[in-house]
């Protein structure tokens, strides 16, 4: 595995050194560790280890050095075949999101590679949510140091518990040798130490005013202030230095720069303080000075109550007061054995909680979650027949990405037919009356971004559904070109040069994913409680188990009325059967259907079983599949019969069975080629819409002959 972290510079800090930790900890388990940033001290200590550095400008806020360096970094991942991008702070993680979705759209997934680097983040402070820190939580999985972290960012910035990764920070333990302070010899001078860049949040004024009261107390007593001030913070270490002189405190405060060697620094310490006034994501230096058995003092504030336990592990103050800190330093200065019990507590909870051994096993189980999951999305808005279609695309997806977490937006009229299919992991129910206008798109999108979308593969291909994968924020949106809002798909397929049926149709643009000649076959899967149901329907109407039945649909969509077959044909038909073949019928559709299943009974003898309006979607799969033979025309119940292989007789009058027929061994298909059609209108313009020539001319004798020919 390849790791590239993205951080700012590699100056001596927490986040620095934390970024080292987990390079050496993956160089140690045979992976390989590189480090973009703009440079440091800590550059030479990575390359040490085995690591690489890169050094590019990351930090820099400016538009045009940001989009350069996302080029950049895009170029690099590739190059470098790199498999997981961890953005360690605000602009890193702009650039790394960016480079990320370059890399993801150019990935040829057909070409072997299972799957594209996966960005993941961590957040090392409390951000504000404005627009600029947002990227730090669009990481496939989003590291928190604490607690507070994990509520602030759930709270804040709308990441999901299921992104969501608790990894505390860790120390090395055998880098800090831990000392009981009890046996230290007498000391001339109690040394407290403060460590950190000289910044305002980080208190040096609230722990400069506290020492003046201190001094009072513990007149032998010196303050390190270890550190260095950034470029842009150099006056405030003049203002401390200014702070130091008004107090009195140039014999008790000693600045002494930054140092990299901590570990020796802490040992000659007696108590560390870290006296923050604005939120910490975790404070690494305390755990570093527990390690090393020096009592702690820090504000509760931030990550730091998650850390240290008040009274038991350190004390705790509340922030930007000097006298309570004052108080407290005081206390574990003179109560040196209550501090070396709460110095050994905290060594002992370092060693259950808080070690790098224990940090880089969280995190690379972290990165092979986050990276073993490709989100599939699979868009299919339209009618029930148009889902039932889809089938055979979700078993070859499943087939080809076996490991992937595949869910399926449907309409709410079509969403029974996938609930137990079992190549999908969720279903996403698209209801045209809540969702179909702007507002409610933006909502679904937004649900659809927290979930981590990587492929939108659009079988619907019209404006509705090229809006939704693109407010998903998947960086690979795959669907056929033609239509104008088909620029907000990142992979256009042309459409085949011929009209092609619906499933061929669905694996020309499979082909864009590597998939290859994958079976047709159509599938439902009603439950044991349709089959019930169904059985029930046809002991009332006291159908012997054993009798020839033969379902007849004799309704549709209520626009297509140029489908429907003559109510008058349907009862001739019923009569034949019932006399010449003793077969009963059963009259499927749904409600609407109503009016003609009435029609039809008025001028049959022979009654048929009414099941019109009585079942579910699924109940209505189980009574089809029931069925000896099934008569349809050209709507969803026709795929239906195709996917439980029942004989089927399908009558096309205004559409053309080459794209719409369904693939069915057992299937015949009746259509009469009139110079009118296939017209694809709603109703027929040349007689009248009660007066449909093409379907009118399919004869009671054909299809008489073609369903006897079926089931015999």
């Amino acid at each position: 595995m390849k790791i590239l972290q993205l951080i700012p510079q590699l100056e001596v800090g927490g986040v620095e050194t934390g970024t080292l930790d987990v390079a050496q900890g993956f160089i140690e388990r045979g992976h390989t560790a590189l480090v973009i940033s703009n440079g440091g001290v800590l550059v030479k200590r990575l390359e040490q280890m085995g690591g690489r550095h890169i050094r590019l400008p990351i930090h820099r806020k400016d538009p045009w050095t940001l989009w350069k360096m996302v080029q950049k970094v895009s170029e690099i991942i590739e190059r470098e075949q790199v498999d997981i991008i961890h953005a360690r702070s605000r602009v890193p993680a702009i650039v790394g999101y960016w480079a990320w979705r370059r890399v993801a759209r150019k990935t040829p997934l057909m070409q072997g590679r299972e799957r594209w680097p996966t960005f993941v983040t961590t957040c090392h402070g409390f951000y504000r949510p404005h627009w600029f820190s947002f990227p730090a939580s669009w990481g496939r999985c989003v590291i928190a140091a604490t607690d507070a972290m994990a509520r602030h960012l759930i709270d804040s910035f709308g990441v999901t518990p299921e992104q969501l990764r608790l990894i505390p920070r860790g120390v090395n333990l055998s880098q800090y040798a831990f000392r009981n302070i009890q046996n230290d010899p007498p000391r001339s001078a109690l040394t407290i130490g403060v460590i950190g860049r000289l910044t305002p949040i980080k208190g040096h004024v609230v722990l400069l005013r506290a020492m003046a009261a201190v001094v009072k107390r513990v007149p032998r007593v010196l303050l390190l202030v270890i550190g260095d001030a950034p470029p842009e913070k150099k006056a405030y270490e003049q203002e401390l230095k200014r702070w130091v002189g008004q107090l009195g405190l140039e014999k008790q405060v000693s600045f002494i720069g930054r140092r990299e060697d901590i570990p020796q620094v802490l040992a000659t310490l007696d108590l560390l303080v870290m006296p923050s006034t604005y939120d910490e994501g975790f404070g690494r230096v305390l755990i570093e000075a527990g390690a090393c058995g020096v009592p702690v003092i820090a504000s509760r504030i931030g990550g730091t109550v998650d850390v240290v336990e008040d009274q038991k592990t350190g004390l705790l103050v509340p922030p930007s007061d000097p006298a309570a800190l004052s108080a407290a330093v005081v206390r574990l200065l003179k109560d040196r054995p209550a501090a070396a019990r709460m110095a050994q507590e905290f060594r002992r909870k370092i060693e259950a909680e808080f070690t790098h051994a224990r940090m880089i096993e969280r995190t690379f189980r972290a990165y092979e979650e986050a990276a073993a999951t490709l989100r599939i999305l699979v868009m299919k808005l339209g009618a029930v027949g148009d889902v039932a279609l889809i089938t055979p695309s979700l078993r070859a997806l499943r087939q080809r990405f076996p490991k992937a977490h595949l869910s399926v937006v449907v309409g709410r009229e079509s969403r029974e037919l996938l609930q137990r299919c079992p190549y999908i992991d969720s279903l996403i129910v698209f209801d045209r009356r809540r969702d179909g206008n702007f507002p409610g798109l933006w909502r679904l999108g937004s649900s659809l971004r927290k979930s981590q979308v990587d492929i939108v593969v659009d079988f619907q291909n019209n404006r509705i559904s090229h809006w939704l994968g693109a407010f998903s924020g998947a960086p690979v949106r795959i669907g056929y070109d033609g239509r104008r809002w088909s620029r907000c798909l990142t992979h256009r397929v042309q459409n085949p040069p011929q009209p092609v049926p619906a499933v061929d149709h669905q694996f020309h643009l499979l082909k864009t994913l590597g998939i290859q000649n994958p079976d047709r076959r159509l599938e439902l899967w009603p439950s044991q409680a349709d089959h019930q149901c169904v059985e029930q329907v046809l002991i009332e109407a006291w159908v012997p188990p054993k009798a020839v039945l033969v379902g007849m649909h004799v309704g549709g969509s209520q626009r297509w009325q140029s489908k429907r077959w003559p109510a008058e044909y349907y009862a001739e038909l019923i009569d034949r059967l019932a006399s010449k073949k003793h077969v009963r019928v059963v009259l499927t559709g749904a409600k609407p259907d109503l009016p003609l299943a009435q029609q039809v009974l008025k001028l049959t003898r022979a009654k048929p079983v009414m099941a019109v309006g009585r079942t579910s979607l699924m109940e209505l799969a189980a009574l089809i599949g029931r069925c000896n033979a099934f008569l349809v025309p050209d709507t969803a119940p026709l795929h239906m019969a195709a996917a439980l292989s029942v004989p089927t007789v399908a009558l096309f009058g205004s559409t053309d069975p080459a794209r719409h027929a369904p693939p069915s061994e057992r299937l015949t298909v009746l259509k009469k080629n009139l110079p009118c059609s296939p017209c694809y209108r709603s109703s027929c313009y040349r007689l009248g819409k009660n007066h449909m020539e093409c379907m009118r001319a399919l004869t009671v004798d054909e299809v008489y002959s073609a369903l006897c020919a079926s089931f015999s």
